[in-house]
């Protein structure tokens, strides 16, 4: 059975009132959410990133390695 878990107290989902298992599911969905984006800013971060490097290169003068 799933369970919940808020301050050490744990509580069988299935044993909870409607109105509590509606704001679990809702939290889930905020979570899942939250994780998402994460993933997007981290995906957004790594372009910037190659961005920076791709204008670094192209500012070089031919030949100069870049740090």
């Amino acid at each position: 059975m799933a369970t919940l878990k808020i301050d050490e107290a744990e509580y069988e989902i299935d044993d909870l009132s409607e109105s509590v298992k509606v704001k679990v599911a809702r939290m889930q969905e905020i979570q899942a959410q939250i994780s998402n984006l994460n993933m997007q800013a981290n995906e957004l971060q790594t372009v910037f990133q190659a961005y920076v490097n791709t204008i670094k290169e192209e500012l070089q003068p031919a030949g100069e390695l870049v740090d």
